[in-house]
Parts: C-alpha cells; structure tokens; sequence
C-alpha cells in the first residue's frame, strides 16, 4: 500500500481536478491538504482536508476521473440523489443500474451524464454512485427503462480496497 501527502501545488490541482470531474464545489481553503491512499494498483483514494474522499481509478469507463467514495457522508453529501425502493437494494448492491420503477423520489439533477448518490428511501443511507443517463426533467413522464448508470456502490472493489487503509 502507498501513501503520500501531496505538495501545495499538488493538492490544489486535485482539488481543481476533482471539482471539474465531478461538477461540485468544495468547501475547503486555498491551503488545503490532500492526502493520496493507494491500497492496490490503479485505485487511489483522494482525501482532501480529512473531509472529503474521493475514488481515482485508472482504467475503466473514464480514465483519471473521480467518484465520491460511498463511505464518506460529506462527500457524497455534495451530489444530488435519487432514492429506490426497499426491493431494488439487494441488485443495486450487486452492481445492477437503477431502473425508473425502483426510484421513488429523485432531485433535480439537470441533464445526462451527471453525478448522483443513490439512497435508500427509508433512512436516505448513501448505497451507491452512478452517471445519469437521461435528463431529470424526463423522468416524472418515464414509465421503465434505465436512467442511472451504477460505477461505485457499497461492497464493491473500491469499498473492499478502503478497508486494507
């Protein structure tokens, strides 16, 4: 396992970096530090200021970008969500996407291809993180289909790679 603080300048881009990956402002100074956890080969965990993690991956759908990782409140806590029924955690927990019958309330998000944390409605637990792949203002007209992509959710790889930090 590596692990390393990042210089000033080093933290300040990642800080850069993931607001332009993930469209969200965080809420940190200028002096930030960012701490770099990689626990196996191409999975990196950003933590800014011991607040927020994020999950960098290397390969996969989009190489270099950022997730927030599922496990920390504040940082998901900056994405909107949609909420699913009881009967569709066990399959988003198995890496399934989120279909329009399973989501019973949802924020607005705006277009396709955005950030969204998926929460259980009953305690609004964070389960897992996906791309949204239609725009909110279609789905109170959407009857079925696929409308969020997952790419992270609680006990995946990355969830079993931040239990080895």
């Amino acid at each position: 396992m590596k692990r390393h603080v990042a210089s000033k300048h080093d933290s300040r881009d990642y800080v850069e970096r993931i607001q332009s990956s993930c469209a969200v402002q965080l809420d940190v100074p200028r002096s930030a530090q960012v701490e770099i956890i990689e626990p196996e080969e191409g999975v990196r965990f950003v933590v800014v200021d011991g607040k927020y993690t994020f999950v960098e991956q290397d390969s996969g759908s989009i190489p270099g970008s950022f997730l927030p990782f599922v496990g920390s409140q504040a940082s998901v806590e900056l994405f909107p969500s949609a909420r699913i029924d009881d009967g569709a955690i066990k399959y988003i927990l198995k890496g399934a996407d989120v279909m329009r019958p399973g989501i019973v309330k949802f924020d607005d998000w705006g277009g396709k291809d955005r950030l969204v944390v998926v929460r259980d409605d009953a305690k609004g637990r964070g389960l897992a993180v996906g791309r949204t792949m239609v725009e909110s203002k279609e789905m109170p007209v959407l009857a079925k289909g696929n409308c969020i992509k997952n790419l992270h959710h609680a006990g995946d790889r990355f969830w079993d790679s931040y239990k080895k930090i």
